[in-house]
């Protein structure tokens, strides 16, 4: 057993007091040439002068013997180049813009003459890359701080990338939807599989899955970079690319900023779903403020700090209200008193409330057993639980009715429902240079987010559910020291430290008293975490109630890198070592109670659209549920990649990128030992001693149990450590002619593995409601009255052995798990075309292996599966059927189904652990990506006036993940969920050629010069094929020609993608009624003799019939899948999308100047779904089918947005 938090600490104080200790990952800028003379000869022994313009700093370097020079680790920003040779005349050039990551090849040929003689020329750097054959895309300082930029969140202009897909949900890009933002597939890679980098330090939040951790207000952000294929040894931890963010540094002249960027409701078009439900325009408010500055330290009268100190300062506060209507389903004022006469769905048929205390066994029946409806679909008053009814008072209540949805369906509009945010953000950089070899900077930056957004209609007290507060909070640090040794040799120092908090409260429900709702004493002192409200869910409607969650990460980097320059050749070793402390403080559901249409809906064991609802089961008193008695664990993580890298110059036009990394990711331990390591298939379980084996003489021995880490001779580590992660690089850049150069490389990569690993089960323990004794045909009368009667189980830990989580189900980690690699690979071609442009065309690829998967461990075998699945001559009956309980009363099963029940099923014994639930293993080694694309990027620099970037990606992403059918062994394979053949973006900053200094209107007169000098237009256009659509798994068949090819979408609450079927006027009920009242899909479901018969809301519609459907649901039991997962032919809207601004700046001194924005996000007021996919719910008369109008918050994207700015900059 070891202490984390005191080996985090140790292992902190040692990277950062260790001379060694820095992170090799850097931001910083190359200059690198070749100098010769008038004929072309290499002139050896050359002085190069590198001087950055803006600090002063001076760095040096000498020729080698083939005329070749570099100098690494210059800040981006603006430099001067000065080169001296004896017999030559000085040369100069001078304004050399460098930017993030960038190897600048300026070549110098020199005139004979004396050294006293210079000649000065304006610089200019290649806008073709030829020393490296590294990809990505730069968003320069122009684009950062002009183009229109919502919420101001400088990652966002990330999609300007070829290569680069954004899935996270389009409303939430603020600087503070750290997991949303995260979102990101680059070059085929997983989404959230990438590497986020801050001035060269990691930037990643492992709590929430690799959440961006810091995100630095757009004015402190000098330029950034996505490295979409690196050949370099120093980056790893990736599945696809880096996010390289490199902040400004202070000069000798004094600049800065003031801003406040703001919005109202009447700058706004209104929702699309409040136009759908004819309401007005809700309010809303954004006001997103601050200041930047950045200059030389000076003290008066103490320290005068120019050309050897420099600072930059930025804070940012926002506050915002925005509106986010809701359209929910809560139950009617009269089906809370038990009246049910009016539930029907949308076509107008009748929703039957059947009585489970009528249930018995009728061979005749479907299913086998048979129910009664209630008189009239009205639950008597006297079958009302008290306590249920107690907690139903709680539910807000409707507003609206819409017969389009149904009876009780989405009528419940809550708009506005103003989602608040309350942010703050700032960032210090200190610059200083000892002397001409030792420079250094410390950064620190913080930002605190408060947020409150209701998701359930309850706006106060208890019952309310949703973000009541929710808090995020980042604190990032970095220390870096840069020893020149030699003009050959270099050092860099650096130490990160960075801490990400996520927390949410559920403030609305603490304190409340349980008892008061009917629950006695005796259950609620057992309850374990924060005296609660409770949760209370119910299928089809709102939930009542929530907990709080909380999880910190620290993460700790630190590596030794050195730089040795050896005439043509660049050498560079370090390792990257990173330590990450998850400390995780989540409640999970410590009482949380549930119902759904089970009890009372026609078939106990198959579910059908017009029978059955979840809050008639509630009221009954027939609830499922649980009691999580969660651990609050401390893991780290330890992550060690020794790296060395060989850029050579072979010669003036071929340029070698060679290098390796070895990855060391091991895998967490937690404070106590209290981890899982795996599953013993062949163990002897402690409970096969207890089963009466002459009651139960053909029960087989019961083996299997979990292992613990740290116990019996075992690792205090989750998984065994992958040692054979040696990751080769190699890359080339050849220059075909002066203005044409071809690039490619190849690159092995080992992922950043995935919270998987930590697996608590015995430390932490759930409790689950035992609601019936026969397998769902009959409810346990009062169940919710006292739901655990046997107690709340208290967690063993490793104590239990094997006999931990008897009667439940688990997952459990693969203890021989590998880190999932990559290779990468690109071949293409950049051509530097006039006016400061290039256009390049790439081939690249992306293979990904060993990708985690899970797969159900626990299955009965394919024969016996083959007994109930009515297409292959078996029957659900069969394997549905109670067989005697051989575990019934056995002390090791308290708290769960199979302590309790009398029967358990006949297909729960043919698990091959039948004395556990299912059991998943998970961190399994069997999925793959293919990934294949072709890459064209268009971009022009800031000259002119005009800085442009256009791409166009044409990618198919294919993965092989899942399975299709565990027993057959066979896998899923198909189209990745964030594929998209086509992308398409362009950003644009045109200064518009007009007054002062411009080609048009260049006059002297001051008044008018005011008016019509300064203005600017931007643009961000993108487009990209929609999302392929995920199909249901229990969906046998789907007819492809019902598929509707072109949908409409403008205009319209219901857009379709399977056809609709008008209703059949001859089809009658005996009443005269007709059968089908409205449009429909014609979906037919497997029944018990295996053969297709029609969904009720497919009944009695033209041209349909069981035989002719256009989708088949699959029986109960069959594969995991029947149709392959996604499908390609029907996909995500996804139309063009548009952010434009107009700037004006006006001159009021010299240095002084107010810039005035508009800026208009989503400017052509688009409707467009970003991710929600059709209904795939093949019991839903909606099946196939997008409503608008019900659409969630994340689902859509923003109506337009008009925001006004002012900004002070001098």
């Amino acid at each position: 057993m070891r202490s984390n938090s005191r080996w985090f600490l140790a292992a902190a104080l040692t990277l950062l007091f260790c001379a060694v200790s820095v992170a090799a990952q850097d931001f910083r800028a190359t200059i690198t040439g070749h100098v010769t003379d008038s004929l072309k000869a290499a002139i050896p022994g050359a002085q190069v002068q590198v001087k950055n313009t803006g600090t002063n700093e001076v760095f040096t370097m000498v020729t080698d013997s083939e005329g070749n020079y570099k100098v690494p680790f210059l800040r981006p920003g603006t430099y001067s180049i000065t080169v001296e040779a004896q017999g030559f005349k000085k040369a100069t050039r001078e304004n050399i813009e460098l930017v993030i990551n960038q190897v600048a090849t300026v070549d110098f040929s020199l005139d004979p003459g004396n050294i006293s003689e210079e000649v000065t020329i304006e610089g200019s750097v290649a806008v073709i890359e030829t020393a490296t054959a590294d990809r990505g895309g730069v968003i320069d300082r122009q684009r950062v701080i002009e183009l229109p930029l919502n919420a101001r969140n400088p990652f966002m202009l990330g999609i300007l990338t070829a290569g680069v897909n954004f899935n996270g949900a389009a409303i939430w890009q603020r600087p503070f939807d750290n997991g949303a933002i995260a979102e990101w597939t680059i070059n085929g890679s997983q989404s959230r599989g990438n590497e986020f980098l801050l001035d060269g330090a990691p930037n990643n939040g492992q709590a929430g899955g690799n959440n961006i951790a810091y995100v630095p207000p757009v004015d402190s952000v000098q330029d950034f970079k996505i490295m979409t294929n690196t050949y370099d040894a120093q980056y790893g931890k990736t599945t696809g690319g880096i996010i390289n963010v490199n902040l400004r540094s202070g000069t000798n002249e004094f600049h800065g900023t003031i801003y406040e960027f703001m919005r109202r409701e009447w700058l706004d078009a209104n929702d699309f779903r409040l136009n759908a439900n004819r309401q007005p325009k809700p309010k809303h408010y954004l006001d997103q403020y601050g200041f930047q500055v950045e200059g030389p330290v000076r003290i008066p009268k103490i320290y005068n700090g120019r050309d050897r100190t420099f600072f930059m300062f930025t804070y940012e506060g926002y506050r915002e209200g925005v509106p986010s209507p809701l359209t929910l389903s809560v139950p009617e004022p009269e089906m809370l008193q038990g009246d049910f006469s009016k539930l029907v769905d949308r076509n107008g048929r009748p929703i039957i409330i059947y009585d489970p205390l009528t249930g018995r066994a009728d061979p005749t029946a479907p299913g086998g057993w048979r129910r009664d409806p209630f008189p009239g679909n009205i639950i008597p008053a006297n079958r009302i639980n008290p306590i249920a009814k107690k907690i139903l008072s709680f539910m807000p209540k409707p507003n609206r009715s819409d017969p389009a949805f149904g009876y009780a369906r989405s009528n419940l509009l809550v708009s506005p429902n103003l989602a608040t945010d309350s942010f703050f953000n700032y960032v210090f950089k200190i610059d200083h240079q000892f002397n001409e070899r030792h420079r250094m900077y410390v950064r620190f930056a913080q930002n605190d987010r408060t947020e409150g957004r209701n998701t359930n209609g309850i706006f106060s007290g208890p019952g309310q559910d949703g973000q009541q507060p929710f808090k995020r909070i980042n604190d990032a640090l970095v220390i870096d020291h840069l020893a020149t040794f030699s003009p050959n040799f270099i050092f860099n120092f650096r130490v990160s430290f960075n801490r990400f908090i996520e927390d949410g409260f559920g403030a609305g429900n603490v304190g409340f008293d349980k008892t008061t709702l009917g629950f006695p004493a005796s259950l609620v002192s057992q309850i374990p975490g924060t005296v609660t409200f409770g949760r209370y869910e119910f299928s089809e409607y709102v939930p009542l109630g929530r907990f709080r969650s909380n999880n910190l990460t620290n993460t700790i980097a630190t590596h030794p890198s050195f730089t040795w320059i050896r005439g043509s050749q660049t050498w560079r070793a370090g390792v990257d070592i990173r330590f990450t402390q998850f400390i995780t403080r989540n409640e999970g559901n410590p009482f949380r109670l549930t119902a759904n249409r089970g009890f009372t809906q026609a078939r106990f064991d198959q579910g059908d659209p017009n029978s059955g609802d979840s809050i008639a089961t509630f009221l009954l008193g027939y609830v499922g549920g649980n009691v999580d008695y969660n651990l609050f664990p401390t893991t780290l993580g330890k992550y060690y990649a020794p790296w060395f890298q060989n850029d050579w110059k072979v010669n003036r036009r071929l340029t070698l990128n060679l290098g390796a990394r070895w990855d060391i990711n091991i895998a967490p331990n937690e404070r106590y030992n209290r981890l899982n390591r795996g599953f013993d298939p062949d163990i002897i379980n402690p409970a096969d001693a207890l089963v009466d084996r002459a009651q139960f003489p053909n029960l087989p021995r019961l083996k299997g149990g979990l292992n613990f880490a740290g116990v019996g001779g075992l690792p205090e580590i989750a998984a065994d450590i992958d040692k054979n992660n040696i990751q080769p690089r190699i890359g080339f850049a050849y220059l075909l002619r002066e203005k044409l150069v071809m690039r490619g490389g190849w690159g092995l990569y080992y992922v950043n593995p995935s919270n998987d690993y930590l697996q608590f089960n015995g430390f932490q323990i759930t409790t689950s409601v035992v609601n019936s004794l026969d397998g769902g045909r009959t409810p346990i009368e009062g169940i919710i009255n006292n739901p655990f009667p046997n107690g709340i189980r208290i967690p063993a830990g490793a104590a239990g052995g094997a006999a931990t989580f008897l009667g439940s189900g688990f997952n459990f980690v693969n203890p021989t798990f590998v880190i999932p690699f990559v290779h990468q690979f690109s071949f293409g071609f950049q051509y530097q075309l006039p006016w400061d442009s290039k256009l390049e065309a790439s081939y690249v690829g992306n293979r990904t292996r060993k990708l985690q998967t899970n797969r159900p461990f626990n299955e009965p075998d394919l024969a016996f599966r083959q007994q109930c699945n009515p297409l292959e001559g078996g029957n659900p009956v069969f394997c549905n059927q109670g067989l005697p309980n051989p575990f019934r009363g056995l002390e090791p099963f308290r708290g769960t189904n199979h302590f309790t029940v009398n029967t358990l099923s006949r297909f729960q014994l043919a698990r091959p652990y039948p004395h556990f639930g299912a059991i998943t293993e998970v961190t399994r080694n069997d999925g793959s990506i293919d990934y294949d694309s072709l890459q064209v990027t268009f971009e022009k620099r800031a000259r002119g006036g005009l800085n442009l970037v256009s791409t166009y990606t044409l990618s198919k992403q294919i993965e092989e993940w899942g399975w299709l059918d565990v027993q057959k062994n066979i896998k899923q394979r198909g189209l990745y969920w964030a594929d998209r053949p086509h992308r398409f973006t362009t950003g644009m900053v045109y200064q518009l050629p007009f007054g002062t200094g411009r080609r048009f209107f260049n006059i002297s007169n001051s008044f008018l010069s005011r008016i019509i000098s300064g203005w600017e237009t931007n643009l961000i256009l993108q487009w990209e094929s929609g999302r392929p659509w995920e199909q249901p798994g229990n969906m046998l068949y789907l007819n492809p020609d019902a598929i509707i090819k072109n949908v409409k979408w403008k205009g319209v609450d219901q857009v379709w993608m399977i056809r609709l079927h008008d209703p059949d006027p001859n089809q009658r009920r005996p009443d005269g009624t007709p059968i089908a009242t409205r449009s429909a899909p014609c979906v037919a479901f497997i029944n018990d003799a295996g053969r297709p018969q029609l969904q009720p809301y497919s009944q009695g519609l033209l041209n349909c019939t069981a035989e002719n459907a256009d989708a088949i649901r699959g029986p109960q039991f069959g594969p995991a899948r029947y149709a392959s997962l996604r499908h390609p032919s029907i996909r995500l809207h996804s139309p063009p999308l548009a952010d434009l601004s107009f700037n004006k700046m006006t001159k009021i001194t010299e240095q002084v100047g107010l810039q005035f924005r508009v800026e208009m996000f989503n400017f052509t007021n688009t409707f467009s779904y970003r991710v929600r996919h059709f209904n795939g719910n093949l019991d839903s008369s909606e099946f196939g089918s997008i409503v608008p109008r019900a659409a969630g918050n994340t689902e859509v994207a923003f109506p337009r947005h008009i925001q006004l700015a002012l900004k002070l900059v001098w």
